[in-house]
């Protein structure tokens, strides 16, 4: 057995509702020694966020259906405020159909928790299909660091700071409206 495949094979299974097991900084120092200098590297751009730069197949392609899921919730969102979202869209490689009707579905729950939850859940599935592509390589690696850092952000909503970044959301959407000229939003 390879070190990547041992590598994946060790980690633990992960879940949105459940805490991490360790930080995503403590998967980073579980994977020196075993990734390749390149691929440490690699996994470092996607723990930054900063998969667009990142030189593989998976990292490209995630930087896509992350971009994708952001501007279809970003036409959503603005429609539904009467705010043009053209200035806000991101171009990316890539396309995939049933991540739309995902976001879709998320955003038509009630409650913003769940909305988030949902977008979450699409971010999920989206780099579990990626990782299919070497369930045992580095794009296994490479998924269960984004689902990490999913799991992570999760742990860390606390109720307090979940309001205090809602106001300052709804904050930047009344100066966007504002400054794009959205009539009646206040």
């Amino acid at each position: 057995m390879g070190l990547y495949q041992y590598l994946v094979s060790s980690l633990p299974a992960l879940s949105l509702e459940a805490p991490p097991p360790f930080a995503p900084e403590e998967f980073r120092f579980k994977c020196q020694g075993v990734l390749s200098t390149a691929d440490l590297a690699e996994l470092d751009l996607l723990l930054a966020g900063k998969s667009s730069e990142g030189r593989t197949a998976f990292s490209k392609a995630w930087a896509g259906g992350d971009a994708q899921l952001r501007n279809t919730a970003a036409k959503a969102r603005g429609a539904k405020l009467g705010v043009e979202a053209k200035p806000f869209l991101k171009s990316h490689p890539g396309y995939a159909v049933w991540l739309d009707k995902e976001v879709s579905d998320a955003l038509a729950k009630a409650n913003p928790l769940d909305r988030e939850m949902g977008l979450d859940g699409a971010r999920w599935k989206f780099v579990e299909d990626l990782a299919r592509a070497d369930a045992f390589g580095l794009p296994a690696v490479l998924a269960f660091a984004v689902k990490l850092t999913l799991v992570a952000r999760w742990a860390a909503m606390k109720e307090e700071a979940g309001r205090a970044r809602l106001e300052q959301l709804v904050s930047q959407l009344e100066e966007n409206a504002a400054s794009s000229g959205a009539a009646g939003f206040k």
